[in-house]
């Protein structure tokens, strides 16, 4: 063997010592895997000078928004930490603990922040699948169920939950929806994103991120995973392989946000995988060798095919997607060229590009769907509850242990060689039972600062105040005992902090909706499979729903049973208040109102009510005064039974409702018959009266004058009777016609309509018959006055033959002074109708009744007669 280094010459294809070691040829004792991997490699597509381009741009964009954003990312980490009661800088708890005190914290902010996120979980949002055209209802029921099927198995309530959680505390928070290739899984997920771990265009305004450019997102992963990721660019990996011991404290804050304190005395570095364990005995250092993997979804122009009418219209037309092929074979579509945004997915470190392509996804949106809390105004970066009182908060510690301090230290004023050891002094001051010894002579002051410590906390409590005020979150919301007595008054303030956080719940909403939107566009897209999925109702009733299901027609063709693929529906989220109090404030009211109406009207304002119940059974109870009151829920499609039945119950009803028309038509028609009958009379007594009237004499103008009234009158009434019942009948028919549309679905139609028709006869037969009295009355009034008339028309001639024979004596007698002839009694017309025309007395008479005159005038007038002769 050589002795010196200098004698070991160098051999072409030989490494040092392989001549000493025996060895011909390093590559002899390679296995055939090893030396695949030394040999000579083609340059990958992924290393061209396009993506190399492509791979500047996003690591620009990246870069730039991790600077943007940073400090920002920090004050949100900040706010997660106050939450978890790491609200004292290090600085200043070493200051406490030197001074013998606890650095304590007072949280006023978690039950603020809990109270927000337990009433997501206690009211979480419905949400409903509705058709986009007439012949898809049946298929969206089928979607709506394979929706719910889809947030069980993924979990999406509780994803969501979480997201809500993060934006409370630091403004946003992220699911993720997506596709899998794992045959043990469902192929679409659902999932919960840490902040901490995505970038996004800070530039867009929409909350949908619907104008954002760009989306980063990233991962450490472990060596050999991300080689089995990515076989085709192993050696790309290995580059950026970071080893258990490195420490790259370059990047630390890109990943996690903490103080110097917390990264010198962890004991687990998140960022290179180092444990570090401590026993009885060595340190132990357990490595990992990981590597940062960022995916970035971004948008750009691009020129692509896209279906311009018929089911799938709007949708990207991809020729590898056989079910929209077939979708479009069968209902048919027309595909157009067109320049537009469309996104991209690219996987990449920070030296090379891993994999790049634009998106499988018919919806073409990022996977990754925000939840925000708060915005801020300048630069549309989010933040949560716990920015606006994190400095309330930081300042009421702060004064808690000023003022412990303070109530827990003395000043001494002592005069010099008053002890002879100060510090034995402090000691016995500072003790409740302390003794000191003072030398004659000597002073010693003890003073106890209570005043400053009771401003102290004062000032304290005045945070706690305004941390609730700030945040909207009131001492009633949390259950806290306060001034208000009152129901109403609690309830008031309670509906005021619903008010106060309206914004994060109604972020949450749209959030639910574009996440909606999503998972419907994958299971329309990826679930082309034969399936049988199991739904779970609120009692634990198990369903069981086949989709996709193939059937052989009777030509061979086969056809797909429940497919859908083969349409698109659309998602909606339930119009309803998140807010707890508010939602039991309208339920209460709406019992309230319920109890003051009539109880047809309470039981259908009561399913009303129910919409705003937290109770879990809340859809049966509906169910069940539906089924008492006769209606259908609004909210279910109609079945091809229940459509032929309302069918036949509209014809029953509109043929009943036509029968009660022309039943009050005839009724009316009569009626109208007999005031016809009655103006007839009416006109015939007037006619008579102007025939008294004509005769020129005072009377008889008089008579005819009232007569003339009298008649008017009597019309009028005849008018009003016929207008009085025709009110009658039309109430009446509307009450019928009401009742015939209330009968129940369930209920026999035709003996319903029956017992209807059967009460409109007796209700038209009472009211006819009132009329019928009235009109009577009226003509009875008739009669009278035409009696009446007759008699002193009767009387008039009567006086006026004897007249003529009187004055037939007088021309054969001597002339005598005549006196002049009694004047006629006066005719009184006196009538008595009470309001509704109803039992009418007339009185027609000379002086009192026509029919029996006054003994007195009788006796008059037999004198008179008397006298008369015997002048003559």
């Amino acid at each position: 063997m050589p002795n010196t280094f200098d004698e070991i010459t160098p051999v072409r294809g030989r490494g040092p010592g392989e001549r000493e070691l025996g060895v011909d040829n390093i590559t002899d004792t390679l296995t055939p895997e090893e030396r695949n991997q030394l040999a000579p490699r083609k340059a990958h597509l992924l290393d061209g000078e396009e993506a190399r381009k492509e791979l500047r741009k996003l690591l620009e964009w990246f870069y730039y928004e991790r600077e943007k954003q940073a400090t920002n990312r920090l004050e949100m980490a900040m706010d997660a930490d106050f939450y978890d009661n790491l609200q004292w800088t290090e600085e200043d708890a070493q200051a406490l603990r030197e001074r013998g005190q606890m650095p304590l914290v007072y949280n006023e902010i978690a039950p603020m922040v809990d109270w927000i996120i337990g009433t997501e979980r206690r009211t979480r949002v419905d949400w409903d699948v509705l058709p986009r055209a007439e012949d898809d209802v049946e298929m969206a029921d089928i979607k709506k169920k394979v929706m719910k099927w889809l947030s069980d198995i993924n979990r999406v309530t509780f994803n969501r939950s979480r997201a809500f959680a993060d934006a409370v505390k630091v403004g946003v928070g992220w699911v993720d929806d997506g596709v899998r290739d794992d045959p043990t899984q469902e192929i679409i997920y659902d999932r919960y994103e840490d902040w901490r771990n995505v970038l996004w265009d800070s530039a867009s305004y929409e909350l949908d991120l619907s104008d954002a450019r760009f989306l980063f997102r990233w991962r450490w992963v472990d060596e050999d995973i991300a080689v089995m990721m990515f076989p085709d660019r192993r050696d790309a990996i290995l580059k950026q392989v970071v080893e258990g011991s490195h420490q790259d404290v370059e990047g630390w804050d890109l990943d996690t946000w903490t103080t110097g304190y917390e990264v010198n005395n962890t004991v687990y570095n998140g960022r290179s995988g180092s444990i570090y364990a401590t026993g009885q005995g060595a340190i132990a250092d357990a490595k990992r060798k990981r590597i940062k993997l960022i995916e970035c979804q971004y948008r750009k122009p691009v020129r692509v095919k896209v279906v311009a009418d018929g089911p799938m219209a709007g949708a990207f037309y991809d020729e590898r997607d056989q079910a929209m092929s077939q979708a479009l074979a069968l209902g048919g579509g027309t595909i157009i060229d067109k320049v537009m945004m469309r996104v991209h997915f690219a996987v990449f470190t920070e030296s090379d590009m891993l994999a790049m392509g634009p998106s499988i996804f018919r919806h073409n949106r990022f996977s990754l769907t925000p939840i925000w809390c708060y915005r801020r105004g300048r630069d549309r970066l989010p933040y949560g509850v716990i920015r606006r009182v994190r400095d309330m908060q930081q300042d009421l510690n702060k004064r808690a242990s000023k003022a412990l301090f303070m109530l827990n230290t003395n000043q001494i004023i002592a005069d010099e060689g008053a002890v002879d050891d100060l510090e034995n002094l402090r000691d016995e001051v500072d003790r409740p039972d302390g003794l000191i010894v003072k030398k004659p002579g000597k002073e010693i002051d003890i003073r106890r600062d209570t005043d400053a410590a009771t401003g102290q906390i004062q000032m304290m409590t005045l945070a706690a105040q305004s941390i609730q005020k700030a945040a909207g979150v009131s001492q009633e919301n949390l259950g806290r005992q306060t001034n208000a007595v009152s129901g109403e008054a609690i309830k008031a303030r309670q509906l005021q902090g619903s008010v106060v956080t309206t914004e994060p719940f109604d972020n949450l909403r749209l959030a639910t909706q574009i996440q909606g939107e999503k998972l419907m566009s994958l299971s329309e897209q990826f679930l082309t499979e034969e399936k049988v999925v199991r739904l779970t109702g609120d009692k634990g009733k198990i369903e069981w729903l086949k989709i996709n299901q193939p059937e052989q027609q009777w030509d061979g063709s086969i056809r797909y049973i429940n497919d859908i693929t083969s349409t698109q529906a659309d998602f909606v989220v339930s119009e309803q208040d998140y807010a707890g109090s508010l939602r039991q404030v309208m339920f209460d009211s709406l019992n309230q109102l319920a109890t003051r109406l009539p109880p047809e009207v309470s039981l259908r304002l009561m399913t009303v009510a129910l919409e705003y119940s937290d109770l879990p059974n809340k859809d049966d109870i509906a169910d069940q005064i539906r089924s008492i009151t006769g209606e259908r829920d609004p909210n279910k499609p109609m079945t091809p039974e229940e459509m032929e039945q309302q069918a036949q119950q509209m014809q029953a009803q509109a043929e009943a409702m036509q029968m009660q028309k022309q039943q009050a038509m005839l009724a009316l028609e009569e009626q109208a018959a007999k005031v016809r009958e009655l103006n007839a009379k009416a006109a015939k007594i007037e006619a008579e009266a102007m025939t008294v009237g004509a005769g020129g004499d005072q009377q008889g103008m008089e008579l005819q004058q009232r007569m003339q009234e009298a008649l008017m009158q009597v019309r009028q009434q005849a008018a009003d009777q016929v207008d009085r019942m025709a009110d009658q009948l039309r109430k009446l028919q509307s009450d019928l016609a009401n009742k015939t549309l209330q009968i129940r679905s369930d209920a026999d139609v035709k003996m319903e309509t029956a017992r209807i028709d059967a009460d409109a006869k007796i209700r038209v037969a009472e009211i006819q018959t009132a009329n019928d009295k009235a009109l009577d009355a009226i003509n009875k009034r008739l009669e009278m006055m035409t009696q009446a008339l007759e008699k002193r028309i009767k009387d008039a001639e009567s006086k006026a033959v004897e007249m003529a024979k009187t004055k037939d004596v007088a021309q054969a007698a001597p002339p005598q002074p005549a006196s002049p002839p009694p004047a006629p009694a006066p005719i009184t017309i006196k009538v008595e109708v009470d309001a509704k025309g109803n039992g009418v007395s007339t009185e027609v008479g000379d002086d009192q009744e026509i029919e029996k005159p006054p003994k007195k005038t009788r006796a008059k007038r037999q004198t008179s007669q008397a006298k008369t002769n015997k002048d003559s």
